[in-house]
């Protein structure tokens, strides 16, 4: 890996790390459903300008069907669960959540799109859910069982990233990553705008929270789409998804540097776990 590549990798991953912090700032305030909307519209915006600079078309055609289930599984239902588990957690405990995605998609490939499954595989699955558990019993203990249901819909949130994982690589031949990306963003928005007007907030967003909505969907979600995709044109899948090891420490550390989040030793435990499991599991399916 160059130099260079190896730079995007650690940017990528603060940015993703960095979108738990700003809907942890802006969520209480937009609620989960219209800061979910406004993030994948404003995404949407992005990706569809830099879709007519490059004069692409839109890849909708004939694939409404698919676009849509992907634009829900992979954006609209995850994006949505993370931010209210986010409200209700915590910026690093969302972080920590996000990076079960890989075991979740080892286990919906092994279920149901032929993922060959070894004892390490198994291994490295069971490791990584001892490691939710530990996330999970220190969360209960700190604020009781108000805790039990957004980590429930973090834990699915990540299940819907690892069914979309596996969905992308079928029925999208011949779609650059630059069109998948705009067209799930799009259609993501459709998906969340009912929910959206249901939660609306009465008073006008503060410039903060509006501030917070532009970089989550310019940065954190249009550019690092982006990037993601040039990685694994460059080096590989395998690789590129090595961000899932780095974004946590940025997402537990920017909730730890600027909301003044506590690190307790069950969040350093339950994650060290979860990455342990989820390096376990990526090299067994790398073999």
């Amino acid at each position: 890996m160059s130099p260079r590549d190896l730079a995007l990798l650690v940017l990528l991953a603060g940015l993703w790390g960095s979108s738990f912090l700003f809907m942890r700032i802006a969520g209480p305030e937009l609620g989960a459903a219209p800061l979910a909307w406004m993030r994948v519209t404003v995404a949407a915006v992005f990706l569809g300008a830099l879709l007519a600079v490059r004069r692409e078309s839109p890849p909708l055609s004939g694939r409404w069907g698919a676009m849509t289930l992907m634009a829900f599984t992979n954006t609209a239902a995850p994006f949505l669960l993370l931010t209210w588990a986010t409200i209700h957690l915590s910026a690093g405990y969302g972080a920590l959540l996000n990076a079960t995605t890989p075991l979740w998609g080892a286990v919906i490939g092994t279920l149901f799109f032929g993922l060959a499954a070894g004892r390490q595989l198994w291994a490295g699955l069971a490791l990584g859910f001892v490691g939710v558990g530990v996330l999970v019993a220190g969360k209960l203990n700190d604020i009781g069982s108000a805790a039990l249901l957004p980590i429930l819909a973090g834990l699915a949130a990540t299940a819907c990233y690892g069914h979309a994982a596996h969905y992308a690589r079928t029925g999208f031949a011949g779609v650059t990553p630059l069109g998948l990306a705009f067209g799930s963003q799009l259609l993501a928005s459709l998906w969340l705008l009912g929910p959206a007007l249901a939660e609306w907030p009465a008073a006008f967003p503060s410039w903060t929270a509006l501030a917070c909505v532009v970089f989550l969907g310019v940065a954190c979600t249009g550019i690092a789409y982006l990037i993601y995709f040039g990685l694994i044109a460059r080096i590989g899948s395998t690789k590129a998804t090595m961000v899932t090891y780095i974004a946590p420490v940025f997402g537990v550390a920017w909730g730890a540097l600027l909301l003044k989040e506590a690190i307790t030793p069950a969040m350093l435990a339950g994650g060290a776990v979860i990455l342990i499991g989820v390096a376990v599991a990526g090299r067994a399916r790398k073999s």
